[in-house]
């Protein structure tokens, strides 16, 4: 009996120790910092077995991203591709490996990933997409984007969560439409992206792009919605309007920037009298990491004339992980008190045939000490994307445009040279994550 007691505790002992390779991340991101894209994804190739088959989808997202940012938007459409199909299969856990998270942690099940980055996925995808110029394409990842916010907001229907939609992914996804010149999909997708920012105002204090006033009065005005139009001119007065007569022939250009790193999840513990000892509750919470600069003009120049834009915070991403997590933060203490109260009745059954009392009571503080240390909080996260993404929009004639960036107090960046004809649409990528 004892010999099987002791072993019962290594192997829960054993099974804690799990989680994310920190000094990994810290040898990447010194690689991407110094824009060595080629190390990067090497070393990602190359140490795919510390991830561990638990981290499966967390190795596919950050070869998703670090592909994305090195701008192999190809690559890093497959792995995105799988990524998302990893995190479908995960979303209904099977019974066995859940009950397993209950007698140990959660490090024994597989992460599935957080709400917001399940969507990001899709989103990123899209932008992958219109950086190839398949915007087709795009538009598949918006319309699954769509699919899963549906299923997002049947299962919070019951729920305080806040993140039930996506702002900047429906203000993604009209932009497409309007430039494959679907304009009244582009009009459902820009108010359902006004409203979305509405709560995103009141939830994670991100302003309502002027940008965004712009493009929903001119769809509007394009699509016959008068009366829309005017609730919105009267509510957002201080907007100068953009009318359509005065863009058709001009070409436009949008500046999709990723800034700064994402949050990181970190651990934090509470301690529980009971008749037994003290019960040790872990739970998560994220550490934001804001950038070090928040003011990026993009510009576009064509014979030593510039046309500039201020890029405007369309998704913070540190502020939705934050709430994310408050929102269910119930729910992570909840299934930790069950948790512990599992571990306490394993413990009590597997003592309670030792006669010596003195004996029982060592061996049950040595599971209450055992118990203690494989508590461990969920801090797997998605750590290579970014922490903002901001944008910027230019209208511009058509011909050739020397395309600039410049942050806080730089100088202008050559970012590419691009070719838009009038009427047209593309989308730009930048990145200062590192």
């Amino acid at each position: 009996m004892k010999k099987t007691l002791i072993l019962v505790l290594l192997t829960l002992f054993l099974y804690s120790c799990g989680g994310v390779d920190t000094k990994g991340y810290n040898i990447l991101d010194a690689h991407l910092k110094s824009h060595d894209c080629p190390r990067a994804v090497d070393y990602l190739v190359k140490n795919k077995n510390k991830y561990g088959v638990n981290q499966e989808l967390i190795y596919h997202l950050d070869n998703a991203m670090v592909n994305m940012e090195c701008r192999n938007f190809d690559s890093g459409n497959k792995f995105f591709h799988s990524a998302e199909t990893i995190a479908e299969n995960l979303y209904t856990t099977s019974i066995s490996k859940e009950a397993a998270s209950y007698l140990v942690n959660d490090y024994t099940i597989p992460y599935g990933g957080e709400d917001f980055e399940r969507a990001l996925i899709n989103m990123f995808s899209a932008i992958n997409y219109l950086m190839l110029n398949k915007k087709d394409d795009a538009l598949v990842e918006c319309r699954r984007l769509d699919a899963l916010l549906s299923v997002y907001n049947e299962k919070y229907t019951q729920n305080k969560n806040v993140y039930k939609e996506d702002a900047f992914g429906r203000y993604l996804s009209a932009m497409i439409y309007e430039a494959v010149g679907q304009f009244d999909d582009a009009y459902i997708d820009y108010d359902k992206s006004l409203k979305t920012y509405r709560d995103y105002k009141k939830a994670y204090q991100t302003p309502i792009p002027i940008a965004l006033i712009q493009d929903i009065l001119r769809s509007a005005s394009k699509t016959g919605r008068i009366n829309e139009s005017e609730a919105i001119k009267k509510e957002f007065s201080y907007v100068a309007v953009l009318d359509d007569s005065g863009t058709k022939n001009l070409g436009k250009l949008v500046f999709i920037h990723f800034n700064g790193q994402s949050p990181i999840k970190t651990s934090s513990k509470i301690y529980v009298p009971s008749p037994s000892g003290p019960i040790t509750l872990a739970f998560p919470s994220y550490i934001s990491n804001p950038p070090d600069c928040q003011n990026t003009i993009f510009y576009a120049e064509a014979d030593d004339k510039y046309i500039g834009s201020k890029a405007e915070l369309v998704e913070d991403i540190n502020q939705i992980a934050i709430k994310n997590l408050e929102d269910r933060k119930g729910r992570i203490i909840a299934k930790g008190l069950t948790r512990a109260a599992v571990k306490e009745l394993a413990l009590h059954a597997a003592t309670s045939s030792i006669k010596n009392e003195n004996l029982r009571q060592f061996v049950r503080i040595i599971g209450n000490v055992v118990n203690t240390q494989i508590e461990a909080a969920d801090v797997r996260s998605w750590r290579t994307m970014p922490g903002e993404i901001s944008m910027g929009r230019i209208y511009v004639p058509e011909g050739t445009h020397n395309l600039y960036v410049q942050q806080c107090n730089g100088g202008k960046k050559l970012l590419e040279t691009i070719d838009i004809k009038k009427g047209e649409t593309k989308f730009v990528f930048f990145e200062s994550i590192y």
